[in-house]
């Protein structure tokens, strides 16, 4: 606490006569009888007095000063007034700021008396009497001074050397001399503890003293030598009452102000001369007669003691107090600061300390004392990021002039320098070693770059914030150097002085500012580092310095000590978390169970809500990397000091999305381990088959959909009834950008499992929050591509963009070859006979083979330009992968069909009679990276940011959408602003197909597929036959009465329609209508059973379980898929896909599931349209959607249903009907793809 903390109520100063000493007999005995004693300064007041009482107690008396005649004046009158033998009291000329001159004096004495036992140093200068802006630092300072009227007669530099330096040099002097039992006696002043108005100079170095004295004790106690600290009061005296008038002056108070406030401080009233107990000064004598005590025996057990001679004035040794919590910089804004960071030679320190500033917005400015310091740390600052906010600069502390250019010439961003940090001109190992032994350079540089440095910079400042258009109250930070790697003795002296200093610079501002002298009063601190050893040191004081800086705290102490241990005081290991720290207690006391925990963003989103508060259940397949990332957060938990934090983080390994019963495990290994779950974040999941719909296996489908979307479902079921009952919850689906919007579908051509996956997430959100609420929110996040080592490639894995050029590079080859051989096809060739020539798979012989079909020869002709880069893609035609999917198409085209049973057999790439060899690769890597290449900047040129998100920036808008308790069935993007190309859906029909396109339709075949909606597929069989005069009508349903009860209400001839059960092989039943019937110009696929009526019930029976979700997406998503895949195959068909119905009137679940379908079904849609125009086939494909969002714009009656199958129908022709060919018409035949019409 500060003096000014500790004022009473003041009273006046009451008039006491000086009391007249009376001189005693001498004595040749006394308790300094026979001791030797060297006392500086005895010329003055209060030297005198000492040495008169050292006479009178029997010491042998040497008395030193700079001038031989007022030390041999000084000499006379103390004989005169003991009336001790002259033999008693010597002189000797010492001038104490020249350390030759102390070593002679020292030498003289032992000369003269042979010993030396006591020394009381109590010389020194009163310093100019100037406040800081005023001090002056050089001779032609002080004479402009004197011209002015001053008194001074002394620069800062010469106050240095009179008051501290003479101390010094004869300590130093003494302590070789002095044997053990013997006495140094520092006096100092009580008012280097205090603020003292326009005193700096003579404070500031009695402050270091004090320290000096503390520190000399310990270093000399072990030799027995003890050294104690006299601290005087105001003396009795006409001085000091001019001194305190002068102050009284300069602060512009009224005569008497600053004497009453001292007095004010005293708790003894002390009885003088007979008067009554009142507050007054002490005396001379006072200090004199602590001196003897100090000298004598009696004082044999006192060392390294502090005594105050002030009648108890309550007065702290140290204003001070410790960091007891990390620097949170949750409202520490730097931005429209300009800050001075004023280094001496600590590059590195600085720098660090430069780029804390910089990362809270502050504007910096580096300053080093020398140019080679301003080189090290230019070669070290980079141009970007936070970086750039510091601009480095020289700054000469010896250069009082240059420092005031400096200052005035810095404004970054024009913005003036409102904050200043001031670190020590040297290192922490500049100055080392006993300061009892210091080599006098070592002692001279302390003294100049260190004491006069960091008052001419205050001065400096002080000076350039009186001017400055400030905004705000200038502040300070004095920041120590860290541990010396010894006892940290000369960093205890600078910050003695430097505490002084800052008190001084408080009050004085603080003044000034209240008399109009100035606008703003400067306040700062002291931080202390060197109290700390650990790695947290800097960033921590560095990080307390900002929130000094630029918050509006107020700190009364000055000296902010860093705890001996953070991790103690704070219960953190880590001084400064960043971002983080904004998190710390957001979600504090949820519980959050996290799939795919183990990494990539569910591994940052349970960092940062661990961070937040929440304790976690991590669930993955594998514990070791589930293990790692526990172990992360555990440590980060620690590092900020969260208690428990081993307890507060739980992991279950073995996690399969795929699996129904891990599922549920994971949901009550959750509220076994905690009692609740409060978030569950459905982030696990699979990358998918990367294969365009034509070559994906069903089985990988299926995997994809249960993995990703299925497994959603079947978490979300298990913690619902636990949500219920708590009352609360929230579960959020990791969707991907790719899934599309509510109103927009996004095409992702070679990933359409992953896309209609992801779509279904978002969906699920968006039509099943309603059943959840009001107790339980579930929103959706949908990034897009995310910049993290799944999207770099880890492990030898390739990464994204990579996977993507080599998958363009063998589609690309694989849909040409398919082409040729279709073209071959359709004029006639067989299929299999082209096989059997692409077995010999020899670019090179095919190319020359005059008996090779045109197409196959042409083909083979492109594939060899592009070869070399010593790989086989010009030399061979295909992989046996390639060639695998090959087969595949054509056998699920149909084109096989008629073929020889050695050709419906086989399966796989073993057809070929050659393939590449494995010690060569296939794809040259410049091609890939050049594809690779193509998809990154294709993907970054539609992101507006220019940038992909992060993981832990996608963690970290995550973690604050969770913090979001108004938004249910919601979806956020954080996706860098990616808009890329997408398909508008949900379109109202508007018009009928043109009769042109009709017309094509006479004769040709159609399949109906689908059973549940009879009157729908009724209508569309009655328009096709009477509008658009098909010749056949192709029934394909799951069951004989279906196709029954379609025909029965459509009412049309056996001849045109025909039915084929399939029972649950699409496929096969495809295969036949091919068969029998040919290629149809339309395929409309419907679905073959009616929607669940059933979601989140009360109970289990009357909810719809995870099975049965998983049949929902099979008997609409997979239906399609399936009839997709192979009707995108046959050449000359039109594709239409349509959503399910509800029941006239029906407003539960089944008609959410509905919506579901139909919004996860339109990312399918959209991303199977824009492959197909990829295929030679080009089928178009659209889809009719009989469900809309809004229930009420459902039909009501039975008219209303009826109108509504009509617009099906309708519908089904402006779908279904040949598109014009697009080199007649590109842009007609581009907008009837990929587009979702409802009727």
């Amino acid at each position: 606490m500060t003096v000014t903390e500790s004022k009473q109520a003041e009273r006046p100063t009451p008039s006491v006569p000086v009391p007249q000493v009376v001189p005693t007999p001498a004595s040749a005995t006394g308790r300094l009888a026979g001791k030797v004693c060297l006392v500086t300064g005895a010329a003055g007041n209060l030297g005198g007095e000492i040495v008169r009482h050292y006479l009178r107690e029997g010491a042998t008396v040497v008395l030193t000063g700079r001038e031989p005649e007022r030390n041999e004046a000084a000499r006379e009158a103390a004989l005169a007034a003991t009336g001790v033998p002259g033999s008693r009291a010597s002189t000797v000329r010492l001038d104490g700021a020249d350390p030759a001159s102390v070593t002679a004096a020292i030498a003289e004495v032992v000369a003269r008396h042979g010993r030396l036992d006591v020394v009381v140093n109590n010389a020194g200068s009163a310093g100019p009497r100037q406040p800081i802006h005023r001090l002056p630092l050089t001779d032609a300072e002080l004479a402009a001074l004197v011209a002015e009227g001053a008194t001074d007669t002394e620069t800062v530099p010469q106050a240095l050397r009179s008051i501290l330096g003479v101390a010094w040099h004869v300590a130093r002097a003494a302590a070789e001399i002095i044997a053990p039992g013997g006495s140094i006696i520092n006096v100092s002043t009580i008012f280097s503890r205090t603020e003292y108005y326009g005193r700096a100079a003579y404070v500031v170095p009695k402050a270091a003293m004090n320290a000096f004295s503390r520190q000399l004790s310990f270093e000399l106690g072990a030799k027995g030598i003890r050294v104690n600290t006299v601290y005087p009061g105001p003396i009795r005296s006409e001085r000091i009452d001019s001194v305190f008038a002068t102050m009284d002056r300069l602060k512009g108070d009224e005569p008497g102000t600053t004497g009453r406030h001292f007095t004010d401080l005293m708790s003894l009233a002390r009885s003088m001369d007979g008067e009554a107990p009142s507050k007054v000064f002490p005396t001379p004598r006072d200090v004199a007669a602590t001196c003897v005590f100090l000298g004598s025996d009696e004082s044999a057990a006192f060392n390294g003691h502090d005594f105050e001679i002030t009648h108890g004035m309550w007065v702290r040794k140290e204003s001070r107090n410790e960091w007891v919590s990390r620097p949170t910089m949750r409202t520490v804004d730097g931005h429209g600061t300009a800050v001075l960071v004023a280094a001496g030679d600590q590059v590195d320190d600085a720098l660090g300390i430069a780029r804390l500033q910089a990362e809270v917005g502050a504007e910096v400015v580096l300053a080093f004392r020398t140019q080679a310091a301003v080189r090290e740390a230019n070669a070290q600052l980079t141009s970007v990021g936070h970086d750039a906010r510091i601009s480095i600069v020289a700054l000469d502390r010896d250069d009082p002039e240059g420092m005031e250019q400096v200052l005035a010439e810095a404004a970054p961003r024009g913005m003036p320098l409102g904050c200043a940090i001031v670190l020590p001109a040297h290192g922490a190992t500049r100055f080392t070693g006993p300061i009892s032994a210091a080599p006098v350079a070592d002692i001279e540089a302390f003294l100049d770059d260190e004491l006069a440095g960091a008052m001419a910079l205050a001065r400096a400042l002080t000076r350039y914030w009186a001017q400055a258009p400030l905004a705000r109250t200038p502040r300070f930070v004095m920041l120590t150097n860290d541990h010396d790697g010894a006892h940290d003795a000369w960093a205890d002296l600078l910050r003695s002085a430097m505490e002084e200093l800052a008190r001084v610079w408080r009050d004085e501002t603080t003044v000034d500012a209240k008399q109009g002298r100035r606008s703003h009063a400067a306040w700062g601190n002291q931080v202390i580092r060197y109290t700390n050893r650990e790695r947290e040191n800097l960033r921590f004081a560095a990080g307390q310095a900002a929130r000094l800086l630029y918050t509006d705290r107020r700190i009364r102490p000055v000296n902010l000590y860093l705890p001996a241990s953070i991790v103690e005081a704070t219960g953190a290991r880590r001084a400064m978390v960043g971002h983080m720290e904004n998190l710390t207690g957001l979600h504090m006391g949820k519980v959050a169970l996290i799939t795919g925990g183990s990494a990539g963003i569910g591994g940052q989103v349970a960092r940062l809500l661990a961070m937040a508060g929440a304790k976690l259940m991590l669930c993955a397949r594998r514990e070791s990397e589930l293990e790692a990332m526990r172990a992360q957060i555990v440590g980060e938990l620690e590092d900020v000091g969260y208690s428990g934090a081993e307890r507060r983080v739980r992991c279950l390994a073995g996690f399969d999305v795929g699996d129904l019963a891990s599922l549920r495990r994971a949901v009550e290994a959750t509220v076994e381990a905690f009692g609740r779950v409060d978030y569950l974040l459905n982030n696990a999941g699979v990358a998918g088959a990367e294969e365009m719909v034509v070559d994906m296996p069903l089985d990988a489908w299926r995997y994809t959909l249960d993995a990703n979307l299925v497994s959603n479902f079947g978490l979300l079921a298990a913690a619902v009834p636990q949500m219920r009952r708590q009352g609360t919850g929230y579960i959020v689906n990791v969707s991907s950008y790719f899934g599309g919007e509510k109103h927009l579908a996004v095409a992702y051509p070679n990933r359409s499992d992953y896309a209609v996956s992801k779509a279904g997430q978002r969906a699920m959100v968006e039509s099943m929050a309603k059943f959840l609420g009001p107790e339980i929110q579930v929103n959706a996040i949908a990034p897009g591509p995310v910049d993290g080592d799944r999207l770099r490639g880890v492990g030898g894995k390739p990464g994204l963009f990579d996977r993507r050029g080599r998958l363009i590079l063998e589609n690309k080859r694989l849909n040409a070859v398919h082409a040729a051989i279709v073209h071959a096809v359709r004029r006639g060739l067989r299929a299999e006979a082209l096989l059997a020539r692409l077995a010999g798979n020899d670019v090179a012989a095919l190319a020359t083979d005059p008996d090779a079909p045109h197409e196959l020869r042409e083909l083979a002709e492109a594939c060899r330009k592009e070869g070399g880069e010593g790989a086989t893609w010009g030399d061979y035609l295909l992989t046996p992968g390639i060639a695998a999917r090959l087969l595949e198409r054509l056998r699920l085209g149909g084109w096989l069909l008629d073929a020889s049973e050695e050709w419906v057999v086989r399966t796989g790439g073993s057809w070929l009679r050659r393939v590449p060899p494995d010690d060569r690769p296939f794809l040259p890597a410049a091609l890939i990276g050049r594809e690779a290449e193509k998809v990154r900047k294709g993907v970054t040129s539609q992101l507006h940011l220019r940038r992909m998100p992060t993981e832990s920036e996608v963690a970290l808008a995550t973690v604050f959408f969770l913090a979001d308790r108004a938004v249910s069935g919601e979806t956020f993007m954080p996706s860098g602003g990616l808009n890329v190309e997408r398909s508008i859906t949900e379109r109202e029909l508007f018009g009928s197909a043109k009769q042109e396109r009709l017309d094509q339709m006479k004769g040709r075949t159609v399949w109906l597929i689908g059973e549940h909606l009879v009157p729908h597929l009724a209508e569309a069989a009655r328009q096709l036959h009477e509008k658009c005069h098909v010749g056949r009508i192709v029934l394909l349903t799951r069951t004989p009465d279906g196709a029954a009860a379609i025909q029965a209400k459509a009412g049309i001839p056996d001849g045109v329609a025909v039915s084929i059960p399939c029972g649950d092989n699409i496929e096969a039943g495809m295969d036949a209508a091919l068969r029998g019937f040919g290629a149809p110009t339309t395929v409309v696929s419907t679905p073959f059973v009616p929607l669940p009526d059933v979601l989140f019930g009360a109970t289990a029976e009357a909810s719809l379980d995870t099975a049965g979700f998983r049949q929902v997406v099979e008997d609409n998503l997979t239906h399609h898929f399936r009839v997709a895949r192979k009707a995108s195959l046959l050449d000359g068909a039109q594709l239409v896909l349509v959503s399910p119905d509800v029941p006239q009137g029906a407003d539960g679940a089944a008609f959410a599931l509905a919506n579901f379908v139909k919004t996860t079904l339109h990312a399918f849609t959209a991303t199977i349209a824009v492959e197909n125009e990829r295929l030679v086939h080009d089928v178009p494909v659209n889809q009719i959607n009989l469900t809309r969002r809004v229930r009420s714009e459902e039909p009501r009656n039975e008219e209303e249903t009826l109108e509504e199958v009509r617009r099906f129908a309708r519908a089904v022709l402006l779908a279904g009907a040949p598109l014009p060919d697009a080199e007649d018409s590109r842009y007609r035949s581009r907008i009837y793809r990929g587009m979702a019409m409802t009727v």
